[in-house]
């Protein structure tokens, strides 16, 4: 990101009084052995982004990623966190990387899910968790991973 974009970032984080905060990201944040573009290509970057989040004290943040024609949850909990950080890539709605053979990704909650699928997020501010779905085929839900805030 330019130097603009963080700066947008960053005020938004610290000012933000949402309960959940959703960062998209069109690659992948937290997985990055697999070969592909990903934010990991960038480990200042990233760090930085973990750090931002951090330090911002904004409730609920979690990314929305895609680009990989897969989808898996990654989830990372580590100073400065106030909490798992989720980045839920949901990519395949129409096509899938059938041969996936698999890769490694050590964030990484489940199992990867390389056929046509989408992907669910139901936000109970109630309860402050979110919980993250993948849908496939006949809208079959195939995992969910559940994250307090």
């Amino acid at each position: 990101m330019g130097a603009a974009q963080w700066e947008w970032l960053e005020k938004e984080l610290k000012t933000s009084e949402a309960d959940f905060n959703i960062i998209v990201s069109s690659i992948q944040v937290l997985s990055g052995e697999h070969g592909f573009e990903t934010w990991c290509n960038f480990p200042h970057e990233v760090n930085r982004l973990i750090e931002l989040i951090g330090s911002s004290g904004a409730r609920g943040v979690m990314v929305l990623s895609g680009d990989r024609h897969i989808s898996e949850f990654s989830r990372m909990d580590s100073e400065p966190l106030l909490y798992p950080i989720v980045d839920f890539t949901s990519s395949g709605l129409t096509h899938a990387y059938s041969s996936f053979k698999g890769e490694v990704n050590p964030y990484r909650v489940g199992k990867v899910v390389p056929e046509v699928s989408f992907g669910w997020v139901i936000l109970d501010f109630q309860k402050h968790k979110a919980t993250f779905q993948i849908h496939t085929d006949g809208n079959k839900i195939v995992q969910k991973l559940t994250q307090t805030y």
